[in-house]
């Protein structure tokens, strides 16, 4: 196992940990509705499988798209392991929001940083 695949299983099985404790705290909060912001007219937010910039990438959403039905967000909390062998860089962005989201009839996390209230 190279250490790059390493990294990403330690990441997913401290995601997978996280969303577990934290999925019951989602189905609580109401439906919101969210637009994209803070993305450039030649790029795209990505939509992901797990709420890490890593993850596979579900779906591509348009700067302008609204009316993104939202389900929740979360702020991901790595295992002390992964933190330990974690760049700065990386402990920067893993305690970033998300937010899970269905765009299209495809659900999937986005960051947060990217969404603001629609209507």
């Amino acid at each position: 196992m190279t250490m790059e695949t390493e990294i990403i299983r330690r990441a997913a099985v401290g995601l997978v940990a996280s969303l577990a404790a934290t999925a019951a705290a989602i189905a609580q909060e109401p439906v919101q509705v969210w637009a994209v912001t803070g993305v450039t007219s030649d790029d795209v937010l990505h939509m992901r499988d797990v709420p890490h910039g890593d993850s596979k990438i579900l779906a591509d959403i348009p700067p302008t798209a609204k009316g993104l039905k939202g389900f929740g967000c979360i702020t991901p909390e790595p295992n002390f392991d992964r933190w330990a062998s974690m760049t700065a860089d990386e402990r920067a962005n893993a305690k970033l929001p998300w937010c899970r989201v269905e765009y299209h009839g495809r659900q999937g996390w986005v960051a947060a940083r990217f969404l603001k209230p629609d209507g």
